[in-house]
C-alpha cells in the first residue's frame, strides 16, 4: 500500500535449522501442487515511490508502481517489464484524489486500524466501481500503464466474513468488479494482491496472483519482520493448495518482508520461493525502495527465463 511509515525490519533469526524447516516445506507444497510446473515471469518487483532511475526498475519482468510515479514509464518498460499501476479496490487512502468523491458517495466503511487513514469500502456499492473503473483505473490506462496491481480485496471480504448479516454479497461484488475492469480494459495485466479464495471465481478474468507473507510477515504489533510459525505456514499451505485447484493455470507471485541489509537472509528466502515455483521478491514493509536480487549463491539458484501473462 502507499504511504506506509517506515519501519524497521528485526534481523535474521540465525537459526539455519529453522530457515531450512520453511524451505523444506515450500518444496512439499511445490511437489504436492495441483497445477503442475508454472511460467510465471521471472522477476519482478514493487516499488510506492515516486522517483527512481529507470535502469534500477529494469531488469523486471513485472514492475508494479505508485499511480503516483513521476518517472518515464516508457524508459521502465525498454527492456520488456510489463508496467503495473498500483490499484486498492478493498480500500482507499485519504491522500487519493477520488477520496472525497467517494466519502460524498457513502461507500467508505470504516477505517483500517494498521494503515491509518486508509478506510475499508463498500465493494457493493454503484458509486464505487463507477469510481474505481472510471476516476481510478481507466486514467492511468491513459497514462500508459499496462495493467493493474489490485490490492485490498481481503479487507472488503473480511467484512463480510466478520458480519454476513449486515455486509452479504462482498464476494460476489468483488468478482464483478474485477470483471467490469476487465470489460473497459480488455488488454490489460491484472494480478491480484491477495483474496486467494478468487482464483476459481476470476480464472476467466485472470490467472495472476500475488500472495503476501508465505515465508516471513511484518508484525504490526512488535513493528518487526519475522520467520513465519509452523501454524501459520500451514494454513498457508492449505490455502494456496485450495487456489491451485480452483484454478491449474494459477500463476502466483510472492512478496516477502525483511532487512534487505541482511543479503544471506534475503538469498535464502528467495531460493527457498523458487524451488517451490513462485516468483519471489523480498522488500522493506514500506516499499519505498527497489530492492535487487542478491546474485545466487550457486549456479542451481541461477533464474530461469519465462513470460509475463
Amino acid at each position: 500500500m502507499s504511504g506506509r511509515p517506515d519501519r524497521t525490519p528485526a534481523p535474521l533469526a540465525a537459526s539455519a535449522r529453522r530457515c531450512w524447516a520453511v524451505v523444506a516445506w515450500l518444496v512439499a507444497f511445490a511437489a504436492c501442487s495441483c497445477g503442475g510446473p508454472q511460467r510465471p515471469p521471472e522477476r519482478w518487483t514493487v516499488f510506492y515511490g515516486v522517483e527512481a532511475p529507470p535502469e534500477l526498475l529494469q531488469g523486471h519482468d513485472i514492475v508494479v508502481l505508485d499511480p503516483g510515479f513521476r518517472g518515464d514509464l516508457a524508459a521502465v518498460r525498454s527492456k520488456g517489464a510489463k508496467v503495473l499501476a498500483y490499484l486498492s479496490l478493498g480500500e482507499l487512502n485519504r491522500q487519493r484524489e477520488t477520496f472525497g468523491s467517494a466519502e460524498r458517495a457513502g461507500v467508505l466503511v470504516r477505517e483500517n486500524p494498521n494503515w491509518p487513514g486508509a478506510f475499508v469500502v463498500d465493494l457493493r456499492h454503484p458509486a464505487w466501481t463507477a469510481i474505481a473503473v472510471q476516476e481510478m483505473a481507466l486514467p492511468l490506462r491513459a497514462r500508459g500503464f499496462d495493467g493493474l496491481f489490485l490490492d485490498t480485496l481481503d479487507s472488503a471480504l473480511a467484512l463480510e466474513r466478520e458480519a454476513p448479516g449486515t455486509y452479504p454479497g462482498m464476494r460476489p461484488a468483488a468478482v464483478a468488479l474485477v470483471t467490469e475492469l476487465r470489460t473497459h480494459w480488455p488488454e490489460a495485466v491484472l494480478m491480484v494482491n491477495g483474496a486467494l479464495e478468487l482464483t476459481g471465481d476470476l480464472r476467466d478474468v485472470t490467472g495472476a496472483f500475488a500472495i503476501e507473507s508465505t515465508f516471513t510477515t511484518w508484525d504490526f504489533q512488535s513493528k518487526q519482520a519475522r520467520m513465519l510459525q509452523p501454524e501459520e505456514r500451514s494454513a498457508t499451505l492449505k490455502r494456496l493448495q485450495a487456489a491451485r485447484m480452483a484454478n491449474t493455470a494459477l500463476r502466483l507471485y510472492t512478496l516477502d518482508y525483511w532487512d534487505v541489509e541482511d543479503r544471506e537472509g534475503v538469498r535464502s528466502i528467495y531460493a527457498a520461493q523458487r524451488r517451490a515455483g513462485f516468483v519471489p521478491y523480498v522488500a522493506t514493509i514500506a516499499l519505498d525502495r527497489v530492492v535487487p536480487e542478491p546474485a545466487p549463491a550457486a549456479a542451481a539458484d541461477a533464474p530461469q527465463g519465462a513470460s509475463p501473462p
